[in-house]
């Protein structure tokens, strides 16, 4: 009780004296997508994983970052078209932003978990997207969206459909056949996940099992299709790896074993490379998918789940995860923080030095404990212990502002 009378007297005496509050950090936060715009690689958007979904801007690269807007809403997928107008995925909704995230109208998709969105690479009116849709307790299909009218109206195709957990998670439109859609996602057989992988050739009016014996691999998370060549496609599953084919999903050939593949992303720039964001790393291909490395130097955090490529220079790529937003100017093989501005993160609490009160420590959940030792101006992460939950109080030594306790409150 006495924290909390505390707490209110303050709140209510900064009113009174009409304060103002700064965020101080740790920046960063749980960002799902991130899109670069086409016509204009200094301006990319990012989109939180958060209730409501906030939406971040940066018109220098990445540099910085200012929020535009929100919808009320979980942010599942992004796709930006040519004249910058945003979609979002999310349950039962496409949210469309013609005014760089600012303000959101959406179209409605009845029941449909929206995972996976793609632009008409011809047609910008043409939005097709990938989801699982509730039929009932226990049942949804794999299902394919598509717009025609720059996402005002959708119609839904069942892709797979077995009276169980039908999963689509991804889509993929062949560049040089825009006809020729990909599909991917996940079937439950009994207790077993399995991935799949369908494809249509008339624009998404119906779909063919082009997947391979699957025996694991749980979902096939992400798609690809090379820039030029309609032959190859690229599919990244959760726990088998990287599926590679040559004959446009007549077959494939298994030529990576990472796992976590969340999103894939190729480049006309450069038709031979292809990215794939994972758990806590990047790989990266640099002929056509035939073999794969593995880059995390300067990245934090996990679950990669945005990945964008500048369309004016392969050097530029951008991830999001659950620290915020990541960039690099190598092609991937290293990586910086592009999070200045961008203040999502989760604080359970903060521990203040009493022999230094200009150090405090805290915990930007899911993340790491970080520690400033300037009132906030710049912060370090810390090396973390592993635990069972998140670290919910902090003590600091009298004297020694070095030596810290942490309290784990959720195991």
């Amino acid at each position: 009780m006495k924290k909390t009378l505390i707490v209110v007297y303050l709140v209510g005496f900064c009113t009174f004296l009409a304060a103002t509050w700064e965020a101080i950090g740790p920046a960063g936060g749980n960002i799902r997508s991130v899109v670069v715009s086409p016509s204009n690689e200094n301006i990319l958007y990012a989109a939180s994983y958060s209730y409501p979904c906030k939406i971040f801007r940066s018109i220098d690269a990445g540099a910085s970052w200012t929020r535009t807007g929100s919808y009320n809403g979980y942010n599942y997928c992004m796709a930006i078209d040519p004249s910058d107008n945003l979609y979002s995925g999310y349950y039962g909704r496409v949210w469309k932003s013609t005014d760089g995230g600012a303000t959101w109208t959406s179209g409605t998709v009845t029941s449909v978990y929206v995972y996976g969105l793609a632009v008409h690479p011809t047609d910008p009116s043409i939005i097709v997207g990938a989801g699982r849709k509730y039929i009932s307790s226990g049942v949804y299909d794999m299902v394919f969206i598509k717009s025609t009218n720059s996402g005002s109206t959708w119609t839904t195709t069942t892709v797979l459909n077995t009276g169980g957990y039908c999963y689509g998670w991804c889509v993929a439109i062949d560049p040089s056949s825009p006809n020729t859609i990909y599909v991917g996602g996940s079937e439950r057989v009994s207790t077993t996940y399995y991935p799949r992988v369908y494809k249509s050739t008339n624009g998404g009016t119906s779909f063919t099992d082009i997947t391979w014996s699957a025996t694991t691999g749980y979902y096939t998370y992400s798609l690809a299709v090379h820039p030029t060549n309609s032959n190859i496609v690229y599919a990244g599953t959760y726990t088998d790896g990287i599926y590679r084919s040559t004959d446009a999903g007549g077959s494939w050939t298994k030529v990576s074993t990472y796992f976590y593949n969340y999103r894939m992303a190729t480049s006309s720039l450069d038709p031979n490379l292809v990215f794939s964001s994972g758990y806590s790393s990047v790989y990266r291909s640099t002929d056509a998918g035939l073999t794969w490395t593995s880059f995390s130097s300067g990245l934090d955090g996990r679950y990669l789940w945005g990945l964008a490529i500048s369309p004016v220079s392969t050097s530029n790529v951008y991830v999001g995860n659950n620290a915020g937003c990541y960039k690099s100017t190598t092609m991937g093989t290293t990586w910086a923080a592009a999070i200045n501005g961008m203040y999502l993160g989760e604080i359970n609490d903060i521990g203040l030095a009493p022999s230094s009160p200009a150090t405090l420590y805290t915990e930007f959940e899911n993340v790491g404990v970080y520690k400033t030792t300037d009132n906030g101006s710049s912060w370090d992460l810390l090396p973390t212990p592993s635990t069972c939950g998140a670290l919910c109080a902090f003590g600091v030594h009298n004297t020694d502002p070095d030596l810290v306790f942490g309290f784990e409150g959720s195991g």
